[in-house]
Parts: C-alpha cells; sequence; structure tokens
C-alpha cells in the first residue's frame, strides 16, 4: 500500500510557501473550532444554575457530544473520501456554526443537549477532514510539518478556550461562550470556500456515488460506537453491573460483528479493514488509543488531588493544565519538524518515552509536594504528547492512499476518544474502588480530613498512575511496531 507523496501546492525548495501557510490556518480551523469546546466543561455549573437543571441532566451535553463525535467519526472520514473532503470540511462547519447559533438561542437544557447533537455532526466532520485535507495539501517532506503545525494549533485553541470561557462567566453570559465563536466560523467557512476552493474536490459527484454508498454500515457503525460510549458511561454513572450497562455493551458487541461482517463482503465498504491490517497503521491506532488512555489521568485524577489533598485553588489547577496544553502546542510542530528531517518511527516513540517516564514520576509525588514539582511534570507530559502526536498522525496518514485519506482521519481521531471516554471509566473506577476499599467511611471529597483517609488517597493515586504508565508502556510496544513495519515498507521499496 503506498502513501500519498505529492501535494497539491508542492513546492521545490521542500519548504511551505505563503500559500500553503493560508491554507494550512484555514483547515487548521476546523481542530481549533473543536477544541474550544473545553470551555463547555467549565461552563457547566453556570448552564445547571440558569436553567434549574441537575448536574445529571446538564452532563448529557458531554454524553451525547462525545458519543455523537465518535459515532459519526468513520461515516465522515469516508463521506470526505467519496464526495469530496472539501464539501464534507464545509458541511462541517456549517452544522457547528447553526448549532452555536441554536444553542445559544436555546430556551431550555433540553434543547441544548438537542443541538448539541447538531453541533457534534460538525465537530466529528471538522476532526476528521482537517488532517485528510492537510495531508492532501502538502508534499510528503513538509507534511509532518504541516500536521505538527495543525495539532498545535488545536492545543492552542483549548487555551483560548479556558481563558475564554473564564472571562465570558465572568463578564457575560454563558450564551456567549457559543455566540463567541462565530467570527471564527464564518472565517473559516469563507477561507474554505475561496482559499482552498481547488482542493478536496476529486472525487465522485454523480448520483450513484450516493446510491453506492453504504448508508447501512454507517447506521452500524454508529449504534456500535455509541453503544460502547454509553456502556462505559453508564458504568461508570450507575455500575458495571446493571442492566443499561449491559444492554449497551449488547448492542456494541453484536452490531459491532455485524458491521465488521459487512465490510469484508461489499464492494465498497465504509471502512477497508486492510488499512489497519499492516504494523504501520495498526500500530499508530492503538498507540494513539493507549496514550491517551494513560495520559487522560491528568484530566481526572490529578484535579483532586490538586484540590483535596493539596488544598491548591482553581486557579493553580487551571495553571497546570495551561502549561500542559501550552507544552503540547510548542512540542507539536517540533515532533513534525523532526519526523520530516529523522523518521516519524523514532519520534512517537521518543514522545512515548517520555510521557511514561513523566507518569511513573508521578507516584514519587506526597501529600505535601510541592506546585512547583506539579508543574514540571505537567510540561513533561505536555512535552511527550506534542512529539508524539503529529509524528503519529504524519506517520498514519502517510500510509494512506490518496482515496483513502478521511479514512485515516478517521482512525486517528476514533482512537483518541475512545482511548479518552475508556480512560476516564476504568482508570476512574479503579481510582474511586481503592480508595473507598480503605477508607470507605470517609468520602473522597473529604479525603484530606485525616490522616489514614489522606494514606488512602495516595495509595489510590499511586496505584491509578502505575496504571496509566502502564497503559502507555503498551503504547511504546505498538508505535515500536509501526516502526518496524514503516523501516520494512520503505526497504521494500529501495528494493
Amino acid at each position: 500500500m503506498t502513501g500519498i507523496q505529492k501535494g497539491s501546492n508542492e513546492s521545490s525548495s521542500g519548504s511551505l510557501t505563503w500559500v500553503q501557510w493560508t491554507q494550512l490556518l484555514v483547515v487548521s480551523s476546523g481542530v481549533f473550532l473543536s477544541s474550544l469546546d473545553v470551555s463547555v466543561n467549565v461552563a457547566l455549573p453556570r448552564i445547571s444554575e440558569y436553567f434549574y437543571a441537575s448536574p445529571s441532566t446538564t452532563y448529557l451535553m458531554i454524553i451525547f457530544y462525545l458519543g455523537t463525535t465518535v459515532g459519526l467519526q468513520l461515516t465522515m472520514g469516508r463521506a470526505g473520501d467519496v464526495f469530496g473532503l472539501r464539501r464534507v470540511f464545509i458541511l462541517g462547519l456549517v452544522s457547528y456554526s447553526l448549532a452555536m447559533v441554536a444553542i445559544g438561542l436555546s430556551p431550555t437544557i433540553q434543547s441544548v443537549v438537542g443541538f448539541r447533537v447538531l453541533q457534534a455532526v460538525g465537530n466529528s466532520a471538522l476532526l476528521v477532514i482537517a488532517p485528510a485535507l492537510a495531508t492532501s495539501l502538502f508534499p510528503s517532506e513538509v507534511r509532518g510539518r504541516a500536521l505538527g503545525v495543525m495539532t498545535g494549533v488545536g492545543s492552542i485553541g483549548m487555551i483560548v478556550g479556558t481563558l475564554y470561557a473564564g472571562i465570558a462567566l465572568e463578564y457575560v453570559s454563558w450564551r456567549w461562550i457559543f455566540f463567541g465563536r462565530m467570527p471564527i466560523c464564518i472565517l473559516a467557512i469563507i477561507g474554505s470556500l475561496t482559499i482552498i476552493r481547488q482542493v478536496g474536490n476529486q472525487r465522485n459527484t454523480d448520483s450513484r456515488a450516493l446510491v453506492n454508498f453504504d448508508w447501512i454500515g454507517a447506521v452500524l457503525v454508529f449504534l456500535c460506537l455509541t453503544g460502547f460510549v454509553g456502556a462505559i458511561n453508564s458504568a461508570t454513572a450507575i455500575g458495571w453491573f446493571r442492566a443499561e450497562t449491559f444492554v449497551a455493551l449488547t448492542l456494541f458487541i453484536i452490531v459491532g460483528i455485524f458491521f465488521i461482517r459487512r465490510q469484508s463482503i461489499i464492494l465498497d465498504p465504509l471502512f477497508n479493514f486492510r488499512l489497519v491490517s499492516n504494523f504501520t497503521v495498526g500500530g499508530g491506532f492503538f498507540s494513539n488509543l493507549f496514550l491517551y488512555m494513560g495520559s487522560f489521568v491528568n484530566l481526572f485524577i490529578l484535579p483532586y488531588f490538586v484540590g483535596e489533598i493539596m488544598g491548591a485553588s482553581s486557579v493553580v489547577l487551571g495553571v497546570f493544565l495551561l502549561l500542559n496544553a501550552v507544552a503540547v502546542s510548542v512540542f507539536s510542530p517540533i515532533g513534525g519538524y523532526l519526523s520530516d528531517r529523522i523518521g516519524p518511527g523514532i519520534i512517537t516513540v521518543s514522545g512515548l518515552v517520555i510521557v511514561f517516564i513523566t507518569l511513573i514520576s508521578y507516584t514519587t509525588l506526597l501529600a505535601d509536594s510541592s506546585i512547583f514539582e506539579i508543574a514540571v511534570r505537567m510540561v513533561f507530559v505536555g512535552m511527550g504528547i506534542g512529539l508524539f502526536q503529529s509524528s503519529n498522525l504524519s506517520l498514519i496518514m502517510g500510509r494512506m492512499p490518496y482515496s483513502d485519506l478521511g479514512a485515516g482521519g478517521a482512525v486517528s481521531s476514533i482512537s483518541r476518544g475512545l482511548g479518552s471516554v475508556t480512560a476516564v471509566t476504568l482508570l476512574g473506577w479503579m481510582f474511586t474502588s481503592i480508595y473507598e476499599a480503605k477508607s470507605p467511611s470517609v468520602d473522597i471529597l473529604e479525603a484530606a480530613s485525616s490522616v489514614d483517609s489522606i494514606a488512602s488517597f495516595m495509595s489510590a493515586f499511586q496505584f491509578s498512575y502505575i496504571a496509566a504508565s502502564v497503559l502507555v508502556l503498551i503504547a511504546i510496544a505498538a508505535s515500536g511496531l509501526a516502526w518496524l513495519g514503516l523501516e520494512r515498507s520503505q526497504n521494500t521499496l529501495v528494493n
């Protein structure tokens, strides 16, 4: 299988021209808009208060959004390959923009949740098509650099989203969390209609493409992935051995079997599983999956340590998350540049090793550890993730045929989403279970109230980070296989 070798605007010197930088900025706007959604998490308490809605109801904004995004990504990737990457990208921008207006004007919490589904339709297209468009735009010599810049822009979106959310909630209304994105949405749509109008229109436009598109497969994969997300969210909320969890898991397994079977027998499948059967793409998928499973502990376990055990304010926690995001945004372009110069294989493994060593170091933290000790660790985790994610994306996209770039974007995006969701369930369950077994009479939110409960918390904290480190170790092994597959394919081409 041969990956894409040339972009639409290749420069003879192997560097990016100002036209290409402008096109990359337009494409990256999709990832930037998606990353801004971190602001919604900050606004959840304010939204609950405004509508007099319980947290469990407001939390549906996240569940529906995440489930729909993950469930539609494979379909959006295939749609981009069949109908044109640019067309699906613009569809995503329009859907996302309409959702921003609708959510901002919503009169009830139910309508907010409903329009979040519309936003997720657009978000799934943006996340999948952006890397595919970036890959189609640039030659292989600078592909890693371009993808590194794009992922760095996404990290900047998280920074901007967090800071903007604080300002909007302080001075205006939660509705401006959504209204405030409209200028960027409009600029992105205009740029897509003008600056990249000659890009990504390479596929079928006749009625037969619409008829032959695997709509049944699209429904099956949506039910399969949303069933998985629903199952793990149900397990987290009400328990593993409840009927709702069992039904969702059963749906995931049965529908998943039907989907895989269908893809193996139809002539024009929604997803060609042979794309992930080689070491390079398959290893890239699983290394991405296990990295996000392991590194996600910093987003849902570390805050409890900072707030409850260290007694630090939410401002301090915000600074920690900001340092992590800044490190990712800085080192993503560096990782992309290095992957162009010395190859993506060694950079992906190096980034993962940095994350692994840093996560292990979290187990040496004590209840009286300093803020500086955590800040340094957050920077190094961000550094490793930044180096990894741009080079791993370049590795996966570089092995995709030009006709399957959308599928490549889906492979990368789905692995991140599933990794993050799974981490919350498995590691979160492990963390709370260990603590409750050691200190059943003290609520985890009051863990700092006694010496024994602090010891129980630290034991659960350390064990969770050991488990997270093991997951990243698996990611290193998978990335090593991807590197081996890349070396074999390159040697085959030379011979």
